[in-house]
């Protein structure tokens, strides 16, 4: 009897949790543009309502606190990686996730226990009901400060959600901040120019609080300067000297832009050393880099599919970060005969990250279109499309073969039959899967049931079976 009692409570906490997360994306709308942005100041008023009504859980708790476009969850997971090194007790808050929803939020390295994430929501729910509205980006930001209130935190660690200036995460007291590499991308929310998202970004910048950044372009650079000095930030811009030579950096950091991710990471951290918030010696930064794991960054796997070749996993899912990911595989695999997986959601420039991966040619043998399992997955034969459009435009340059899989499997079967067709001289047989954080993950996925052994027993990949469905 006591053995289903057990059963029955574990499938009421299943369906609880289903519950409670369905309820966090109950008024998501994947359909249109987004529209967070349509009357900031109310929903800014509304969330300091929230606050107040959960009891202000951001008291006391010391914040890192980090905007940008490509590289906000490296360089939270590494600098999360250095504060738990040092001892001290901290929650992680990233978005999107790859295979759990509770990779959002995590617990002195764990993911949230799914009993956790069920109470911390009840609490979250009453106040959302006590203040009328929240959006599913809001109820996630309360669920994480409350869940690092409940867990006793001292540090959290914390990704914005878009933008800065009116992210429900800015509303917080922040010990340091970082803004990564800043690019085009939510232009329907953030302003069509590099200038004006810079602008959106620096509004984390607080009196006093020392900021860190990557290099820019000029426009984002000047932006974030003057922001920097209008409102008293003292703001350092990084290189990859903040590194110091000292560190071996694990292969997912390897590419230029990761290692200046990673400089960044240790300037901040150094930065609250240097000011007695914590002690954490250069070498526990180097030694917890060299252990950090961030899964879908530049990952290398070999499945047994492509015969010793490799697969290269990515999450870039914009026009820059599919450039620097280009950059890095030509410079990385210069000779290696290449094939490109690629999936994108419908609202991101997916013309643009089709010509830049089809200038990994000559070497380039086969591009095949999928789709993510996500309401906002483009049509595998809408690429090939807009694929065939480009090529015609600039007939100069050898054009890509492209076709279309239904599934993960069968793109990787593509990918092996048009790869290990070439003369077995040559070096050893290159896939890049890229384009969306949910292509990354449903390659993932599918490996993780078909070839279980490529991944440490502790992967999130894992975790998906007892996962709901998710939207976001």
């Amino acid at each position: 009897a006591e053995h289903g009692s057990m059963a029955s409570a574990a499938a009421k906490l299943r369906a609880d949790y289903a519950a409670a997360v369905k309820n966090i994306f109950a008024n998501a709308d994947f359909t249109s543009a987004a529209k967070r942005y349509q009357n900031p100041q109310e929903n800014w008023t509304r969330f300091e309502a929230l606050l107040d009504a959960l009891g202000r859980p951001t008291a006391g708790l010391k914040v890192v606190h980090i905007a940008g476009t490509n590289g906000k969850g490296t360089t939270s997971a590494l600098c999360e990686s250095m504060l738990r090194s040092s001892g001290a007790r901290v929650g992680l808050f990233t978005s999107p996730h790859l295979h759990s929803f509770r990779e959002r939020i995590r617990v002195n390295g764990e993911l949230v226990s799914q009993a956790e994430v069920v109470e911390a929501m009840q609490q979250v729910s009453k106040a959302v009901n006590a203040v009328g509205y929240a959006s599913p980006f809001e109820k996630l930001s309360a669920l994480a400060l409350v869940c690092f209130q409940r867990a006793k935190m001292e540090w959290a660690v914390l990704e914005t959600g878009l933008g800065g200036r009116w992210d429900s995460t800015n509303h917080c007291e922040p010990v340091v901040c970082g803004i990564t590499r800043i690019g085009m991308d939510h232009m329907n929310v953030l302003g069509n120019t590099i200038g004006q998202i810079a602008s959106e970004k620096a509004g984390i910048l607080k009196p006093g609080v020392p900021a860190f950044t990557v290099p820019q372009e000029s426009e984002a650079l000047e932006v974030l300067c003057r922001a920097a000095e209008d409102v008293g930030a003292p703001l350092t811009a990084c290189t990859l000297d903040h590194l110091g030579a000292a560190c071996e950096l694990p292969a997912w950091l390897s590419p230029p832009h990761q290692q200046l991710n990673a400089a960044m990471a240790v300037a901040m951290i150094r930065s609250l050393s240097s000011r007695g918030l914590l002690q954490c010696t250069v070498r526990v930064c180097i030694d917890s880099i060299a252990s950090a794991w961030w899964p879908a960054r530049f990952e290398r796997l070999s499945p047994a599919a492509l015969k010793g070749g490799r697969l290269l996993l990515d999450v870039a899912h914009n026009e820059p970060s599919i450039e620097s990911l280009v950059k890095s595989v030509a410079d990385q695999f210069p000779a290696n005969p290449k094939a490109v997986i690629f999936g994108a959601n419908r609202d991101k420039d997916a013309a643009s990250m089709v010509a830049k991966l089809t200038s990994l040619q000559p070497l380039l043998k086969l591009c095949v279109a999928v789709a993510a399992d996500h309401p906002k997955a483009m049509r595998p034969d809408e690429i090939v499309r807009l694929a065939e459009t480009a090529a015609t435009n600039k007939p100069s340059a050898e054009s890509a073969t492209w076709r279309t899989a239904p599934s993960m499997s069968g793109a990787l079967e593509l990918a092996a039959e048009a790869l290990l067709k070439t003369p077995a001289a040559q070096a050893e047989p290159l896939v890049l899967c890229c384009g969306s954080v949910f292509v990354a993950a449903g390659m993932r996925a599918h490996l993780a049931t078909a070839e279980p052994a490529l991944f440490q027993p502790s992967d999130w990949a894992f975790e998906e079976s007892g996962e709901p469905p998710l939207l976001m």
